[in-house]
């Protein structure tokens, strides 16, 4: 993960040094870096390889002395006194941590050594492109149990080939399928520098490329998600606002990174020195005092809902409520479904709709397969008694108010109010009323009624209608 080489056709660089009091300053129009391909069939080809092969980096042009009239100092990229400084010695503003990013091409590394030289922590290359084993970083495996075993923090990068949101998405399986179960406690970086495959694509197609990866690995429950890439491309091409939502790593080699945007990790050189590493390696500045633990989410280990079963009046809704767990789960949300639509819907929100007599199975499922059920029966709207009236001598008519769609009707009766009740009728949908006979005058008689729809083989009932009350 490199800047790009000059391009002489994009940018012209323009330098002009005044000599003043024994200081030279320098400025310089920002260039375009280029990377030749995207590092397909890896080895190489890029500002820093070619055909595998290391290439010298020719730094951004900046001044040849400090503040002070001094030459770069011995002390450069160093911790002096709790102050990073920079390659004239002047102190890094707001650096707060000291890092490097490495890959295959940086050799087997002796972690012990690096810790011991002050590094706080790495940014490890999975690999490139798409989800293929064979464009899995050779060193991933190995420098990123060494981390864990030295207890460095890490997190991971994975540089960009990708022209559309397809391949896009691959790439992030290609994170998630090496990632897993690792203790990332850095971001994970999207590399978007290759001049060959993007560099032609438009600020809007790229915005799309970068939204798709970050999606798909925030869906996975790794909201952990930055991008990498140098100052002319955050500044001209990565500039719609899914790159203001997610942490920027910025590129310059220089004494300073001046990129005018919000970013958290400066990368400023890829010709440091550590211990343990046999060659040339970036440099990084974690910039500012954000929380590496923030970044580190789990994946969703279970869903539960609020109710195992429910019961619903046909036409009636209830909303579940789901929980997740860990509570740093990365992605909470969940996709809801239901096994019987005709018998009950449900929204995004989880909220049921009861549409038809009958059960169903609403179902809460997490990005991750992670799944949860809630057993819905639904019964026929309660009906209700409109009227009870004295017929003959002896007799009450009872008439009720009629239900859509059921079966049948069930009049009950009882001398109680509140008990003893003893079904007297089953009447047929098409009925509205009943006579109840044989009745002694000067007694109080107690009604109620249900209705029920079969279904199959499986009667669904209906509460019981209020009780409603005649003296005889």
């Amino acid at each position: 993960m490199r800047l790009k080489g000059i391009k002489s056709k994009i940018a012209v660089l323009s330098s002009v040094l005044v000599l003043a009091a024994g200081v030279w300053t320098v400025s310089s129009v920002p260039i375009m870096a280029e990377t030749k391909s995207a590092e397909e069939n890896d080895p190489a080809n890029s500002w820093r390889y070619k055909d595998g092969k290391p290439i010298k980096q020719q730094e951004e042009i900046g001044p040849s002395v400090n503040s002070r009239g001094a030459r770069a100092v011995s002390n450069a990229w160093k911790n002096v006194n709790g102050v990073f400084l920079n390659s004239l010695g002047d102190p890094i503003p707001n650096a707060t941590a000291k890092g490097i990013d490495v890959s295959k091409w940086d050799g087997k590394i002796d972690w012990n050594k690096v810790k011991a030289d002050g590094i706080d922590y790495a940014i490890l290359r999975v690999g490139y492109g798409e989800n293929l084993k064979s464009q899995d970083d050779p060193t991933w495996a190995y420098n990123s149990s060494e981390c864990e075993r030295i207890g460095m923090p890490y997190g991971v990068y994975i540089y960009s080939y990708a022209t559309n949101t397809t391949k896009a998405k691959s790439e992030a399986e290609h994170v998630i399928r090496l990632i897993k179960g690792k203790k990332l406690s850095y971001p994970i970086y999207y590399d978007m520098e290759d001049e060959k495959y993007q560099g032609g694509l438009s600020n809007k197609k790229l915005s799309d490329i970068a939204d798709t990866f970050i999606k798909t690995l925030n869906n996975a429950g790794y909201k952990n998600v930055g991008v990498y890439a140098n100052k002319y491309w955050f500044s001209s091409l990565l500039t719609s606002s899914v790159f203001d939502k997610n942490p920027r790593w910025v590129a310059q080699y220089n004494y300073r990174c001046d990129y005018k945007g919000d970013y958290h990790m400066w990368q400023s050189t890829s010709t440091g020195t550590v211990s343990g590493i046999g060659t040339n390696v970036d440099l990084n500045f974690k910039i500012g005092s954000w929380n590496v633990n923030a970044y580190h989410t789990a994946a969703v280990s279970s869903v539960k809902l609020n109710k195992t079963s429910l019961g619903l009046k046909n036409g009636s809704s209830y909303t579940l409520k789901k929980s997740i767990s860990p509570s740093n789960a990365g992605n909470k949300n969940v996709t809801w479904s239901s096994s019987n639509k005709k018998v009950a819907v449900v929204s995004s929100s989880g909220k049921v709709t009861a549409k038809g007599v009958g059960k169903a199975t609403i179902t809460a499922k997490s990005s991750n397969g992670k799944k949860a059920a809630c057993k819905v029966t639904v019964r026929p709207k309660t009906n209700k008694i409109k009227k009870l009236k004295k017929f003959g001598k002896k007799s009450i008519k009872i008439t009720w108010s009629k239900v859509s769609g059921t079966t049948k009707y069930q009049i009950y009766m009882s001398k109680k109010k509140s008990s003893g009740f003893k079904r007297i009728k089953t009447a047929s949908s098409k009925s509205a009323s009943y006579t109840k006979k044989s009745l002694k005058r000067g007694r109080r008689y107690y009604f109620k009624v249900r209705s029920y729809k079969t279904v199959g083989k499986t009667k669904y009932y209906s509460s019981f209608s209020s009780v409603k009350s005649l003296k005889r």
